[in-house]
């Protein structure tokens, strides 16, 4: 019995421990009309129509090697989707999108996990 016993202990105590992945952590989002130096240029509280680009911005902890999506709405009918792979446990990343063409509404990115989970969600008015 206690050889069993000294075995099971073995085997736990040898057993590689099962970790869960990283977490990202979204520490912050923003849209902007312009990425500068891997930050955002500015943060318009809404966006004319006519602007060529909008940037979406988001800085992330944790989850080195993971990735998050960028899901793109306009009017909550999904544009676009897209995958950001996350480099380092602090990691800066964004999106684009053209929205020149796009008459008055509401943009909205939600940013995703790998497992699909909505992390945050932010809207921007075309006015």
């Amino acid at each position: 019995m206690r050889n069993i016993f000294l075995f099971i202990a073995f085997l736990i105590l040898t057993l590689p421990t099962i970790s869960s992945a990283a977490v990202p952590e979204i520490t912050r989002t923003q849209f902007c009309t312009q990425i500068i130096d891997h930050e955002p240029g500015d943060s318009p509280a809404s966006i004319n129509i006519g602007l060529q680009t909008l940037y979406f911005f988001t800085e992330i902890l944790n989850g080195e090697s993971e990735s998050i999506s960028h899901r793109w709405f306009y009017n909550d009918v999904q544009i676009a989707d897209v995958v950001l792979k996350i480099g380092a446990d602090r990691w800066r990343t964004w999106s684009t999108k053209q929205v020149w063409h796009l008459p008055p509404g509401t943009l909205k990115v939600q940013v995703l996990d790998a497992t699909g989970t909505v992390l945050i969600e932010e809207g921007i008015l075309i006015e």
